[in-house]
């Protein structure tokens, strides 16, 4: 009775284990962001052909600051200074090149926050795909305005600067 029941446990353990493992879905890169002409951000979305972008969001927060967290006056709480937007179009969104913070109209989006690059601020910009029910891929960038800064021209940020043409090689590679 008792090896059985090691047994049964041994197994739900490594069922659980197989199972929380096998269940992150791939990471593309499909995301680029720069800065573009006329001084502000731009981002580029790519989903694979075929595909649509769901669940497309950006975030900001402020990088913490360890001098002023619980000072008597204390910071702004996080909350209020956080940049947020997310598109809300069902159908969810083909490949776009559009301002950071000023998504197409036709995509629904809600805001929340600042819509600027600041200084001090951590960004992500991400989407997921969606095949049937299931979760296909993630993709998205991570992103400060310092790290946008540092861009030269003709490069992107995908999670690193690259090449316009290196981050467009990439992205069909992971397609």
């Amino acid at each position: 009775m008792k090896v059985r029941r090691g047994i049964a446990a041994l197994c739900l353990v490594i069922g659980v284990g197989l199972t929380a493992g096998g269940c992150s879905m791939p990471f593309k890169f499909l995301v680029a962001v720069w800065i573009g002409e006329d001084g502000k951000p731009v981002a580029e979305i790519r989903p694979c052909e075929g595909d649509r972008a769901y669940v497309l969001a950006l975030k900001g927060r402020p990088v913490a600051d360890p001098a002023t967290a619980g000072t008597p006056s204390g910071p702004v709480p996080d909350a209020l200074k956080e940049t947020f937007w997310q598109v809300g179009h069902r159908d969810g969104v083909t490949s776009a090149v559009f301002p950071l913070f000023s998504p197409p109209a036709s995509w629904q989006v809600r805001t929340r926050g600042p819509q600027e690059l600041r200084p001090g601020y951590r960004y992500s910009l991400d989407f997921r795909t969606v095949e049937g029910r299931e979760m296909k891929y993630d993709a998205g960038a991570r992103f400060t305005a310092e790290d946008l800064a540092t861009l030269k021209p003709g490069e992107v940020w995908d999670g690193g600067a690259v090449t316009r043409k290196e981050f467009e090689k990439r992205a069909e590679e992971s397609c």
